[in-house]
């Protein structure tokens, strides 16, 4: 999953209830992945727009993949 850092990304923060470990590093592409301690994870990074967000909630969606939260808590404009 690549995701730019374009100029008008915007950075996101999303909770899965899932604990997603190193085999998704590839996957995810750009996004950190912050294992919780209750067994959630955090996957944080930039999205060039709402499409691309919506499309890769979608992919969480079609992995079984529960989200629990999702934050935008920066942007680079």
């Amino acid at each position: 999953m690549e995701q730019s850092q374009s100029h008008q990304s915007n950075k996101y923060r999303i909770r899965v209830s899932e604990t997603l470990d190193r085999h998704f590093t590839d996957w995810l592409g750009n996004l950190t992945i912050i294992p919780q301690e209750n067994g959630e994870t955090l996957l944080v990074g930039y999205f060039s727009d709402q499409p691309a967000l919506r499309g890769f909630l979608d992919q969480l969606w079609n992995l079984n993949i529960t989200v629990i939260t999702v934050e935008r808590i920066g942007n680079e404009n």
